[in-house]
């Protein structure tokens, strides 16, 4: 028996959320992709024609501020007081924190329709933080925290689109489910849930070496929201220590079949290239590699106007008691 550990922190979670391997044939996911840029199947060197005039980093925070039931004459209704925040770090001239989107929500389940809830904070209480109603239709704890997560994800894309633009590099933390296909992001996943390769063909991600990519392939899906297809691969960022596990240092990017195979392969591997120059380094960052600079810098930004956790809370105690 032999045991090897993922270097993400625990309390991130890992950076492997199945336990398959990729050469065990009997874990084969139903979702396989399909090689479609030219050449043997073997890893890649990024090629740059280009480099962008313009480098942005896109990311978003959220939490739960607090659960909370409703009650009326005969029901009761999950909710929770949840807040997130989007931002993008850019890169050109100078590196500059931008776009910063912070907003609140009260989500209400059972198709509850709520009032929006404000609160008061800052010295005296004079600074109003405001909760927006929605209502989602299932009733139950995880649909409300996929709620505020759409909502985050959302206000992602919008700044991603805003930003978007002719010589220009958009990354976005995360997969590309919430974006049109006329686009030109491009989405980096740094959690592997599930295998998009048949095992014969993962036995290709051992051999690459940091800043190697896997040939480009296509694969087709859908989830709650929407179907997608997209052109993607696998890049490697650092190589495993021999206590780590060999898909310690992957990342996967991907990009809308709509870009053509020749535009994709550009733009891949413009990214392959800045993806592994902004990797971050353990022990500093729990999440190393894939967890890249610009991202950590951006998350404790935008966690930090969120706010403390702990004293939203009490505000959101003080509100709801002066109802009573």
């Amino acid at each position: 028996m032999r045991i090897t550990l993922d270097p993400w922190g625990g309390d991130y979670g890992n950076q492997i959320s199945s336990p398959q391997a990729a050469d065990d044939s009997a874990q084969v996911p139903p979702v396989l992709g399909e090689q479609v840029e030219p050449g043997p199947w073997c890893p890649k060197e990024p090629l740059i024609q280009k480099d962008p005039v313009l480098t942005a980093v896109i990311d978003g925070v959220m939490r739960v501020d607090a659960p909370a039931i409703i009650t009326d004459e005969q029901n009761q209704y999950l909710a929770i007081f949840g807040s997130y925040a989007a931002g993008a770090v850019v890169i050109d001239q100078s590196v500059r924190i931008t776009d910063e989107n912070l907003d609140r929500l009260f989500v209400v389940g059972g198709n509850k329709s709520g009032e929006d809830v404000t609160v008061s904070s800052g010295s005296g209480g004079k600074v109003p933080m405001r909760y927006r109603s929605v209502s989602v239709a299932e009733a139950n704890p995880e649909s409300l925290r996929e709620r505020l997560m759409t909502e985050m994800r959302q206000a992602e894309i919008d700044l991603a689109r805003k930003l978007s633009g002719d010589e220009r590099l958009i990354i976005a933390d995360g997969n590309l489910t919430f974006l049109g296909e006329s686009s030109s992001v491009v989405g980096v996943i740094k959690t592997i849930r599930r295998m998009y390769l048949a095992p014969e063909e993962a036995k290709i991600l051992k051999f690459l070496e940091p800043g190697e990519r896997t040939p480009l392939f296509q694969f087709s899906g859908s989830s709650k929201r929407k179907s997608f297809e997209v052109f993607t691969c696998y890049l490697r960022l650092v190589k495993p220590r021999p206590i780590e596990h060999p898909f310690t240092g992957l990342v996967r990017m991907e990009v809308k079949v709509s870009l053509g195979i020749e535009n994709a392969t550009a733009l891949l591997d413009q990214a392959a290239r800045a993806v592994t120059a902004l990797a971050s380094r353990a022990p500093k960052d729990p999440r190393a590699p894939q967890n890249l600079i610009p991202i950590g810098g951006l998350e404790r930004r935008l966690r930090h106007r969120l706010g403390d956790p702990r004293l939203v809370r009490r505000c959101i105690e003080k509100a709801l008691l002066n109802q009573l």
